[in-house]
């Protein structure tokens, strides 16, 4: 009897180690993958920034190519990563030493803006030009005031501008962007239409072509 049961303990603890083993060589595949999966993606964006950021250089960058990267860049950093890059990425090209963003008059809002071979009017549609090379996506829904602040910038001094995206200030800056299309957002504010009198109405109607 005691020595089926030395058999059976002997037997129940191999089992144990076999499970033990077997569970260890599933955690160990797991960290591999894993560790393999991470060093594949930091190896991909990698790959990514460097081609996006010679396809600036060169003048060759497609809207394509951007959706890509920044949908990547999205899924990898988040956010408020995608909204500093996005922006970094402007500065690139607004501030490229071939093609960037020159003016023809003293004040950039005066008109006379030219971009990669290119004449606008306005920032207006400067940025319209911007957004559809930008995988027609603006983070900021389409509120200009953060290009007029980086226009802004660039004319004031353009190598300023071009090394701020790699300084440790840049997300300083990308907040204050931030903040200034916050306050654009608010800086009317509108009545209640409940309040207004029917002719009162129709001169807000009659400037804003709505309400």
């Amino acid at each position: 009897m005691s020595g089926n049961w030395q058999q059976y303990i002997d037997e129940h603890l191999a089992t144990v180690k076999k499970l033990q083993a077997e569970q260890e060589a599933e955690r160990q595949k797991a960290a591999d993958e894993k560790r393999v999966k991470a060093e594949s993606r930091k190896a991909t964006m990698k790959f990514l920034g460097q081609f996006i950021d010679t396809a600036i250089k060169f003048g060759t960058l497609t809207s394509e190519q951007v959706s890509i990267y920044l949908t990547n860049y999205r899924l990898e950093y988040g956010d408020d990563a995608l909204v500093a890059k996005y922006l970094a990425l402007v500065v690139q090209l607004i501030s490229h030493p071939q093609t960037g963003v020159e003016s023809t008059t003293h004040r950039f809002g005066n008109g006379g803006l030219i971009w990669r071979g290119q004449s606008y009017k306005n920032s207006r549609e400067l940025h319209e030009a911007l957004v559809t090379l930008m995988a027609d996506f603006d983070p900021f829904d389409n509120n200009i005031v953060w290009l007029d602040y980086l226009l802004q910038d660039l004319f004031e001094d353009e190598t300023k501008l071009a090394a701020a995206p790699f300084l440790d200030t840049w997300q300083t800056e990308v907040m204050l962007i931030r903040k200034l299309v916050e306050q654009s957002k608010n800086a009317i504010e509108t009545p209640h239409i409940d309040s207004l009198t029917t002719d009162d109405l129709f001169i807000i109607q009659s400037l804003t072509g709505g309400f």
